[in-house]
């Protein structure tokens, strides 16, 4: 009797939990982080050859969910990207100006290029060229699903991304 009470409820348990509990410890830090968020994680294709170099889900504000920060590259070249909850301000990604916005996947991107605000004669003629050389990132955001919020995705490169290799990069996003 107690048996047959047990696989009652180990088969009760498989249908009442969700599938994501099952992805903690799968190998893969982006579907892992997937678990517990209510958010849809993104994870990059595409990240111009660089290796993942740092992973964190941090702490965002008092009663609001971990935002994901995931590096790659370890060098003066690397790649940067952040997702949070859409709606939801984490982090702050510095002084910036901001560009003519682009598509990604039919989706409106901001750009930004981390021109210098004090020299207001370079900071008026920055352009998409100088992400290559100071840095810059694009912040978009993507829609819900029928069961996960949409989220605000910073694809953000250093040291030498252009911003042909930050469009690619964000182009390259897939839903878990």
């Amino acid at each position: 009797m107690k048996r047959r009470y047990l696989a009652l409820v180990a088969v009760l348990l498989a249908f009442v939990l969700p599938t994501s509990a099952f992805a903690m410890g799968s190998g893969d830090k982006f579907v892992d982080a997937q678990t517990g968020l209510t958010y849809s994680v993104n994870k990059p294709t595409q990240t111009l050859g660089l290796k993942l170099s740092k992973f964190q889900l941090i702490i965002c504000a008092e009663k609001k969910e971990q935002w994901i920060y995931a590096k790659y590259g370890s060098g003066k070249k690397f790649l940067e990207i952040m997702e949070t909850m859409a709606g939801v301000k984490c982090s702050n990604p510095g002084l910036s100006k901001k560009l003519p916005s682009v598509s990604i996947n039919g989706i409106r991107a901001n750009v930004y290029v981390y021109c210098d605000p004090t020299n207001p004669a370079v900071f008026r003629k920055c352009t998409v060229a100088d992400i290559a050389r100071v840095g810059g990132y694009l912040m978009f955001t993507t829609k819900p699903t029928q069961i996960l919020k949409g989220t605000e995705i910073q694809v953000q490169g250093i040291g030498g991304v252009t911003y042909a290799q930050l469009i690619s990069v964000a182009k390259g996003f897939k839903p878990l």
